[in-house]
């Protein structure tokens, strides 16, 4: 799991420009929907930019977290390298789950404020 999620993150890298502008972008149109200003009277935009701002911050976490991953443990290495790079391991697999466990609860969020704003 851990290799196909170090895929991903290479793929995402090189978008990670492009999400350092969204990010900020869709933090300031949410800001702006809240606040009283004169461009943006009402809170129209402000599902589509929390929906923006959740996934440029998850896509930044994935790559940024799962980038470089640790080779398995070999037989030729010492037992305290060995456990060491097992533990490492074992803690980017629960981060892993827990990434995945995120997304999916992004993914519904999304839907959830994207149907919203659409019937609104």
């Amino acid at each position: 799991m851990i290799e196909r999620l170090q895929r991903i993150a290479r793929n995402i890298q090189r978008l990670r420009w492009i999400l350092f502008l969204l990010a900020p972008a869709s933090a300031v149109l949410v800001l702006a929907s809240v606040i009283e200003n004169p461009w943006l009277p009402d809170d129209r935009w402000m599902m589509p930019g929390v929906v923006a701002l959740c996934w440029s911050l998850v896509l930044l976490s994935v790559g940024r977290l799962f980038e470089s991953v640790p080779p398995p443990a070999t037989r030729e290495m010492s037992w305290f390298r060995r456990l060491k790079r097992s533990m490492e391991r074992g803690l980017l697999w629960l981060l892993g789950a827990a990434m995945l466990g995120l997304t999916g609860a992004v993914l519904l969020l999304s839907w959830q404020l994207l149907r919203l704003w659409m019937t609104s």
